[in-house]
This record gives structure tokens, sequence and C-alpha cells, in this order.
């Protein structure tokens, strides 16, 4: 038996398939956390009546037999050729029915046209015909204030909406166009998940390097420092065909180049690092002062709001670190919250941070800049002193963005995870106990004052405080180089 998932991962890569069909499946944790299930809130929004809710495990059977009895059914399972599917919602009208998805969004966006045409297929080999489709999707708008309003938080459509809130076009009609026949997926799907190996060479690779399941599909395999499988360009396939392998041989004649892809091949080029010497020695006068801090943020995203004055996919920031330069001395200062942390969280902020200083942080405006918003809105009592730390924010990363700096050890990645443990083996994120971002926030979801959570704590303590040391150990290395 096979799920929507699943046929995404085959139309992705069908090794992927394999890998997890053969039990390499990782447990999956979602990135935005939901204080309760959509579905118990589209039945409010949808003011069903005479309604039936399907559960987990049910036979098609079952789900054909309540959608015979009741007006309104929600989460029934249906299969076709080993195709399992869950429906959110669905609606008896005079001739057939109206179908009802919830989307995690802010938008009933048409890159959704595919997974409902997936799930409109199935319908149609069973016989069920689909009259109107309808998407339920978050309000942007909405800002929670007591008790959750469920009407107010979501929106209900028949259409997709473009980004400029123009309608796209009717969801069933865009949909219909979109149906193909699942059928011969399906049977290969199957074919591919019962065999007992599926080698795979670096040139079938679809998504080399960026894709999550790299190191076990290509085990053990060194590509080197200058590869060019770590330089991103659409011509790399055609380079590989003729036989160029390294950075270096890349043929210049005619090539456009970002400023990272000119910094990758000069470094290729001068024993493995580039530096725009005069660039760089500007940055670091322009951000250097005798006080600087470095920040780091964790925070968990919430679809539904849980808290007043949040809305839609905002965020609880939950922990933070900060490390800063005074006299020469570097000195941290932490804090880790839990439930409703957000007025604890900025109260300790204010008092730990240095009054005055550059405040740096890697990708600071695209996340840490825009928590602060947030909560200056949320909290206005404290705006204008949060407002003002944004002022101060001076963005790593972008040294790294602007191609002032490139190392090969860095092999064509600029996270600070990958830049740290190119110049500071010792200092890996491996060593720690907790060593990515999104399993910080799961062991946060789960925190409980406990003892036995101590260890716990310790761990989440740990990693915000390596981002942070990480980056001071960066704008170091920075320095000694110009």
């Amino acid at each position: 038996m096979f799920h929507i998932s699943d046929l995404r991962q085959f139309l992705s890569c069908p090794r992927i398939l394999w890998l997890n069909q053969s039990g390499d499946k990782q447990t999956f944790n979602p990135f935005i956390q939901m204080v309760h299930s959509m579905n118990q809130d589209l039945i409010i929004k949808t003011q069903a009546k005479d309604y039936f809710i399907g559960k987990q495990g049910m036979s098609m059977e079952d789900s054909l037999d309540a959608l015979s009895k009741y007006e309104w059914c929600f989460n029934l399972r249906f299969e076709v050729h080993g195709l399992r599917i869950k429906v959110a919602g669905l609606h008896r009208v005079e001739d057939g029915f109206e179908l009802y998805f919830n989307t995690m969004s802010v938008l009933s966006r048409v890159e959704d046209a595919s997974y409902f045409s997936n799930h409109f297929w199935v319908l149609k080999q069973i016989g069920i015909p689909v009259t109107k489709i309808y998407s339920m999707y978050f309000n942007k708008e909405y800002i929670r204030n007591g008790e959750l309003n469920v009407k107010d938080c979501y929106v209900l459509t028949s259409d997709f909406i473009k980004p400029s809130g123009h309608v796209q076009g009717d969801i069933l009609s865009i949909v219909s166009k979109r149906v193909r026949d699942l059928e011969p997926n399906l049977i290969e799907m199957n074919r591919i998940s019962k065999l007992e190996e599926y080698p795979i060479t670096l040139s079938e690779c679809p998504n080399p390097i960026k894709c999550e399941k790299f190191g076990t599909c290509f085990k053990g395999l060194d590509l080197g420092e200058n590869s060019i499988y770590h330089f991103s360009n659409p011509m790399k396939k055609e380079w590989l065909k003729q036989g160029i392998t390294k950075i270096q041989d890349i043929p210049l004649d005619d090539l456009v180049l970002s400023k990272v892809q000119y910094a990758q091949i000069m470094a290729s080029r001068m024993d493995g690092r580039f530096v725009d010497q005069r660039a760089l020695s500007i940055w670091i006068d322009t951000v250097k002062q005798p006080i600087m801090s470095f920040i780091d943020f964790e925070w968990d995203t919430y679809g539904i709001p849980p808290f007043d004055q949040m809305r839609p996919f905002d965020v609880v920031p939950f922990q933070y670190s900060i490390h800063f330069i005074q006299d020469g001395l570097v000195h941290h200062k932490e804090f880790l919250g839990q439930g409703d942390c957000r007025e604890a969280f900025i109260v300790s902020l204010l008092e730990h941070i240095p009054s005055e200083g550059p405040i740096l942080a890697y990708n600071a405006f695209g996340a840490e800049a825009i928590r602060l918003k947030q909560l200056a809105f949320q909290f206005p009592q404290y705006e204008e002193a949060l407002l003002k730390l944004i002022d101060r924010f001076v963005d790593l990363a972008q040294v790294f963005i602007d191609g002032l700096v490139y190392d090969e050890r860095m092999k064509g990645a600029y996270s600070l995870k990958r830049i740290i443990e190119a110049i500071h083996p010792e200092l890996s994120y491996e060593n720690l106990a907790i060593s990515h971002g999104m399993d910080a926030v799961y062991h946060y979801r789960n925190l409980v004052d406990d003892e036995e959570q101590d260890e716990v704590k310790a761990a989440l303590l740990s990693y915000c405080r390596m981002d942070t040391l990480a980056m001071v150990k960066v704008f170091q290395w920075l320095e000694s180089l110009v």
C-alpha cells in the first residue's frame, strides 16, 4: 500500500521510495506545530450537521458505506491500485459530491493542483463524481484574542488565488486538466518496492549533494573539495558528459557567473581559497566595534495561533544565545523557556544584550529580525526597544552570499554549520546531542518541568550556544584573512 507522500517521493527519485520501503524510512516530524487538527475546524467552518468522521485504519468499504448514509463525511479512506488516500471532506449534493481539502497555507495556491488531482483521480476510479472542489486555508489577517475563532481563522474557497489576491481560476476546472493516469506509476512503484537491491550511479542521481539521502546512496564516496558536483549551474550535466569533473576545469567562455560562482572558480584556481581582500577589509572596518554581539534564536512555528496577538504561522521564540565581545573578552548569556514564554524571552533579551555595538546573526534579516518584528507587534510596550535592536543587525552570511570569501572546504555550501566545520573541524555540530535546528524544536515540544528533562535542556542550550560561538569563530577567521 502506498500513500500520496510515497508517490511524490517516486516522482522525485525512485530510489528514495525504495529506501523508505526497504526500512530506511525516517520518522516524520512536522515543521509546523498544530495545537489541534484542521479536520475538526473544517467541520465547524462548513457548518456540517449530519456528518460522519472516519478513523485511521478504516476500510474503503466502511468509507463507501458512510458516504451512502451521511450528507457530510470527513477523514474517509479510499484505495485504488494500492494507492491509499485520506479525504478531508466530502459533501453529498444533488449531482455528486463536493470535495474539501485542508491547505497548510495562507493562500489557495495553484501549486496544490497536482496534489488535489491525485485525490481526484482515485475518487474518479471508484466512481465518486466530484462537482466542486473547496480549499480551506488560513486567514493571514486573523489575530487571536481569547478563544480561537474558527470561522475567522480560516478562508474557504473554490478558487485558486494568486499572491496578488486576484482569482487564478476555479479549482475543479484547473485540477481536472492536471489529472493523469497514475496506474503506470503505481505499477512501477510496486515493482521497485520489491527489489532486493537498487544500485545507482552518480550520473543517474537526479539531485546529487542536495539530497538528504546522498550519504546513504553513495556512502563512503569522497568527491573531493573542488568537485563539479559542488557547483550549482544548469550546464553541470553537459560538462560531466564532456568529462569535466573539477571546478577549475569549467570553461568560462560565454558563462555568466554569480558572485558566489566566481568565488568558487577562483578558489579552485588559487590553492583552495578566494578572498576579495579589499571588499572584506572594508566590511570588517565597517562592522568591527569595541562591543560586538552575536545572537541566535530558536523558535517553534504554529499553524493555528495558540496565544493572544498571534496570527497563523507566527512563531514562539523559546530560546536565545548571545556571545558578545567586550574589552577583548568573550561573554555569554542564554535563555530557554517553555509554553507561552514570549514576554519572558523579550525581557531577558533586553536585559542581557549589550546596549551598543553591532548585533551579528547568520541570515539576520531572514530570521531573527522577523522574529523581533512579530514580538514587537504582539507586545507593543516593547516595540521601540525591539526595533532598535534590528537597527543594529548585521548579517554575517552576507560575506559569503556576496562571494567575498570562499574556501573549498565549504564544498559549495554556505550554512553556518558547514563553514565552522570547514575552518574549525573540532567544533563540529555532530559532536552535540542535538545537532540540527528541527531536532531542537522537537525536543522543545516535549519539554516539561521535570528533573529527568535536565539532560534535554542542557542539550538544547549547548546547541544554541554552539551557533553563536561559531559566529564568533567565523568572524575572527575573517579578520585573519585581511
